[in-house]
């Protein structure tokens, strides 16, 4: 099996019921179906808690190891803007339900310079989508740097969190139209190589390496990324920039809640 095989199927539970046709989106939902049926098994408090404590480290981890949604399902809601002194928020919600008592809830927040608005990619599909609308989307979950899930404020937490988890959610790409479930080669080797360079500078942000470290890392990998982001189309090259600007928030901002 590939390494993108491996990532794609990263913790898949083999379930007889299949609710999605993104097979990426199945394994995490089933994940979840699997996680719920064992929350039934704790016969006390002790066990709730310590089960509790293993699923959120263990989401982490599934997370941390599948990185990037690509072209999920799901119904959009809330959509809103709001203004804050030079920023502007693209705010919405994308929700699935695959059965009657669990429901999966994604909480987007796109920044963006107000004067920039006109121009933002995220803000003009937003604008044009009507609540409640099915859509396709890519990103991934918001995490801190303690190496676990950020949760939406709303959220009601502990055992409401894996049948009715909302997350946080970095938005890369929308849209009404279904796309294909993988990315291009040339594409799926920028992603590879922008989640490579992130690491460096989170490291570096959190003092576990050196500033000299840092730039050394980054050395060797400056060359390859120019090399991945010559065979972009234009397109793809603006998709790369989303995605390194949300890589990096999530670190900057993964001490505290800022949305």
């Amino acid at each position: 099996m590939t390494v993108a095989a491996i990532i794609a199927f990263a913790g898949c539970v083999e379930t007889s019921t299949v609710k999605f046709e993104n097979q990426q989106q199945q394994c995490f939902d089933n994940f979840l179906a699997e996680k719920r049926k064992m929350s039934h098994n704790q016969g006390n408090d002790i066990q709730k808690k310590e089960f509790y404590n293993q699923f959120e480290k263990d989401l982490f981890n599934y997370i941390d190891s599948v990185k990037l949604f690509v072209n999920w399902k799901g119904t959009i809601k809330d959509i809103k803007t709001k203004e804050s002194g030079k920023s502007t928020s693209v705010e919405f919600e994308i929700v699935y339900q695959p059965e009657q008592y669990r429901k999966v809830s994604f909480r987007c927040i796109h920044l963006v310079e107000t004067a920039n608005l006109g121009n933002d990619y995220i803000y003009n599909i937003v604008k044009n989508l009507n609540n409640n609308s099915t859509v396709f989307f890519d990103g991934h979950i918001r995490t801190s740097n303690k190496d676990l899930v950020y949760y939406d404020w709303r959220s009601a937490g502990d055992e409401l969190n894996i049948p009715y988890p909302k997350y946080n959610f970095w938005i890369i790409d929308i849209g009404a139209t279904k796309r294909n479930d993988s990315l291009s080669d040339n594409l799926k080797k920028a992603v590879e190589v922008s989640y490579k360079i992130i690491q460096p500078l989170r490291l570096q942000y959190q003092n576990k390496i050196s500033k000299a470290e840092e730039d050394k890392m980054l050395k060797e990998l400056v060359s390859e990324f120019e090399s991945v982001q010559s065979h972009l189309t234009d397109e793809e090259k603006l998709y790369i920039q989303r995605l390194n600007t949300s890589l990096t928030n999530n670190f900057l901002y993964g001490g505290d809640y800022f949305f």
